[in-house]
């Protein structure tokens, strides 16, 4: 559980340094790290985890939609 949660508060701070440095709104950052937050939900309660990447996926292309 610890390493589960280093791991996203690395993301999170990994993501937003990106963030910062790219065009991306804030809007479109908030959005991954929510998608981000979901996927390590759905990987502690899911039994097929393969069905959590699949969901990453499709909120990581709804996050891209933003800003567009």
């Amino acid at each position: 559980m610890f390493k589960k949660l280093a791991f996203f508060l690395f993301a999170c701070a990994a993501g937003s340094s990106y963030a910062v440095s790219s065009s991306e709104t804030l809007a479109q950052t908030e959005c991954r790290q929510q998608c981000l937050y979901d996927r390590f939900e759905c990987v502690d309660q899911e039994p097929k985890p393969s069905n959590c990447f699949s969901e990453y996926s499709r909120c990581i292309d709804r996050c891209r939609a933003i800003g567009q």
